[in-house]
Formats: C-alpha cells, structure tokens, sequence
C-alpha cells in the first residue's frame, strides 16, 4: 500500500500538468474573452446588468468584412438577380453534411468562386468560402496531422481567399499563418501578417462592438499578435 502513494502522486502530477497546458490561440481567447466581459461589466454598473448582457444572443461564429457603405452589407443580394449567390455556399455545405471526404466539397466551393471571379461581390464569397472549409473542414484534420501536404496547401489557398478579399478576421488569418509556418517562407508569412494588421488597425471605431464584443475584442487584439508576428519573422530573417 505504501508503494502505491508515489505512483498515485506522480499520476495525479501528470494529470494536473495536462490539463494545465493551453495553446497560445486559447490564451489570446481568454484574454479577449476577459477584456470584453470586463468592459461589459464596467458600462452595465451591476450584476444585474451583466446578467442581462450574458443572455444576449450568441453571436455569430464569424464576421464577413465589408469595404465601408458596400451594398452588399449584411448579405444583401446583388440587384436583379434570380438567384442569391450568397446563399450558395451554405447549400453546398448542406448537401456535403455528413460526407468525410472534404477534397469534394473543397472542389465545388471552388467552383463556386471561380464561376464569380469576375463579379463585384466576389469578397463576399471568398469569406463565406474561407470560414466554411477552415473552420469545419481544413483545421481538424491539419490538427490531426500536421504534416498533411494536402491540408497545407488548401489551408494556403483559402489564406490567399482571405487576403485578396481583404479581410479582417485577425484570428482566423492569424491560425492559418500558425499552420503555415514552414509550408509557407518566412517572407510571405510576415508579408499577410503585416497586412492584416495594418488593415484591421487602420479601421476607425465607430461603436463599442468595435472593442467589447467577442469578434471586436478578438479582431484588435489578433491584430497586434500578427504584428508581433510579423516583426519576429522580419528580425529573424
């Protein structure tokens, strides 16, 4: 019995230490997570107030950036068409729910974006397409294997997306950076961090959701994460 008390006690170390370990994303989460429900709690005055501020809907799982005063703010469909394009990656993820095979569902969205190469809401499209593969398709299996060509260079192309529609998701450029260390250079890594941070930084704040709302807090503070990013690469070199 007297045995078991070292074992037990070098189980229960392990335990605690893997449950402790936290990747540097989480870490950013929370530090956005905690400066946006402090800023809640600080204009609300109560606990009441915060309360009523944690029942509010959820929001949505990401944001499309649009050009300041775009028609199309909101989703709203191009004039005179028969056909909302904006709804036509939602219906193909749809009719790929539940199939394991995401190179299938990676052609057709693609076949989507190149059908629209030549429209003016094309930005559009290449966010909804970026968020959809990334977020439920590309960065589950990169996490199961890291070293997946394949993956990489779909994570690549859909980083490219994100890029030349000028988006300002911060976190979700900065994750694809993360997984592209070592696939991408260096210089090009540093390049799309820079980028995005300027352009997510050069933006004015126009209203309190814009720095105490998940994806506002989130945006500023991944913004300043691709600039460190950015810098350390940049030095490196």
């Amino acid at each position: 019995m007297i045995r078991l008390i070292p074992n037990r006690a070098v189980w229960a170390f392990i335990c605690i230490s893997i449950l402790s370990l936290t990747s540097c994303e989480q870490m950013l989460r929370d530090k956005a997570t905690k400066a946006s429900a402090g800023q809640n709690q600080t204009a609300t005055g109560s606990s009441a107030d915060s309360s009523a501020v944690a029942a509010q809907p959820k929001e949505p799982e990401y944001e499309i950036t649009y050009p300041q005063g775009s028609k199309y703010q909101g989703l709203t469909a191009p004039a005179g068409v028969k056909e909302n394009p904006f709804e036509e990656i939602p219906r193909l993820t749809k009719a790929h729910e539940g199939e394991p095979n995401w190179a299938d569902k990676h052609a057709d969205i693609k076949g989507v974006l190149l059908q629209n190469l030549q429209k003016d809401y094309l930005f559009v499209l290449q966010q909804q397409a970026a968020n959809e593969m990334l977020r439920h398709e590309l960065f589950p299996h990169y996490y199961q294997d890291m070293g997946n060509t394949n993956v990489l260079n779909t994570i690549g192309y859909y980083t490219e997306q994100l890029v030349e529609a000028k988006s300002e998701d911060s976190e979700l450029i900065y994750k694809c950076l993360r997984a592209l260390k070592g696939h991408w250079s260096d210089k090009q890594i540093a390049q799309v961090a820079l980028g995005t941070a300027k352009r997510v930084q050069a933006r004015p704040i126009t209203s309190a959701a814009d720095t105490t709302s998940r994806h506002g807090s989130y945006r500023q503070i991944y913004a300043r994460e691709l600039k460190k990013m950015a810098q350390k690469l940049s030095t490196d070199a």
